[in-house]
């Protein structure tokens, strides 16, 4: 009963995460047509699309933890289904960190690249490796457990 609570109170975290990210968007993509109206020349609007790949794998975590979420509500934490749920997550944030490169260059290219900008994009670039090294760690961690207790069970 205890593991149930807390998958509701995690999916419900993960839903108000969720929604926090679409209204986050919104105002993001309403600001990028703002500023391609008002400066049709200027390619700064184009952030709008590094933003949106961005969202796209947070919400590809945001459903790999709703799974984890779901296996916890059955007492199954420490599962195959977790181990690899964590894993996808840590896949998402390489691609994240590729996709920051991206910026980057597109930076660049555009010669928007002004210090703030750069140390905005080397930082999330960090954060997500941060983030691929933690969700790696709980992959394996919970991949471990489950061999133990499958081990445990085996010998009973």
């Amino acid at each position: 009963m205890k593991q149930t609570k807390i998958s509701y109170w995690l999916k419900g975290m993960t839903v108000v995460l969720g929604i926090m990210g679409l209204l986050g968007l919104g105002g993001l993509t309403w600001y990028a047509s703002t500023i391609k109206k008002e400066m049709p020349e200027s390619a700064q609007w184009q952030f709008i699309f590094f933003t949106w790949y961005t969202a796209v794998l947070c919400y590809l975590v945001l459903l790999q933890f709703w799974k984890v979420c779901t296996e916890i509500g059955k007492d199954n934490s420490f599962s195959m289904e977790n181990a690899r749920a964590f894993h996808v997550m840590g896949l998402c944030a390489v691609a994240e960190i590729i996709g920051e490169a991206g910026r980057l260059v597109w930076l660049g290219v555009t010669g928007l690249a002004e210090p703030v900008s750069v140390l905005e994009v080397v930082v999330k670039m960090i954060l997500a490796a941060m983030f691929l090294l933690l969700c790696e760690a709980l992959s394996r961690l919970v991949q471990y457990a489950y061999d133990v207790k499958r081990e445990n069970d085996l010998t009973i």
